[in-house]
């Protein structure tokens, strides 16, 4: 009987912990394209990368552009981890890199004209700020939010196991 009341709770805490484990949103782009002041040809592929390692890539199906606007439109989808949030996206097709660089960002979408001139790689910063595109609802940053409500919006993951776990145990009692 205690044993079963032991592996209960363990389940319970283990499935608990992982709920701290979700990624961010994607950062989405689309847009218009050239290489040397040229339309990219379709069936190019833009990738994406943040300190070398890629996090996206698209291949252009029209000459001189990538994704859509539209609701249903596909993009560039970039899935950053975490802890790149806030470095820079760099973009490129093969060796050559885009002339843009834009700064990671959860859930946004962004229309980006990415352009491949030699010599002028990532020299523009064409980042916008959290939510400046209207897309989604104005979130405060982790330096805007007070201290106290930092704290408080942690604690319920960790009572929730706890609580489930004492819960087991008096059923487990009573049964």
């Amino acid at each position: 009987m205690k044993y079963r009341i032991f592996v209960c709770f363990l389940l319970v805490f283990l499935l608990a912990a992982g709920v701290s484990a979700i990624p961010p949103l994607p950062y989405e782009f689309y847009g218009n394209v050239s290489i040397n002041e040229t339309p990219a040809e379709a069936g190019m592929v833009i990738i994406a990368k943040v300190d070398k390692t890629e996090v996206g890539n698209i291949t252009t199906t029209v000459a001189g552009t990538y994704g859509g606007p539209g609701t249903f439109d596909r993009r560039l989808v970039v899935n950053g981890a975490e802890e790149q949030i806030g470095e820079y996206i760099t973009f490129w097709i093969g060796d050559k890199q885009a002339v843009q660089k834009v700064r990671l960002y959860a859930g946004e979408s962004q229309k980006l004209d990415l352009t491949f001139i030699s010599g002028k790689e990532g020299s523009v910063d064409a980042s916008v700020t959290p939510s400046q595109s209207g897309t989604l609802a104005d979130v405060p940053t982790e330096d805007e939010i007070p201290v106290a409500t930092q704290t408080e919006t942690k604690a319920p993951l960790f009572i929730a196991p706890l609580a489930a776990g004492l819960a087991l145990f008096i059923l487990g009692r009573r049964g």
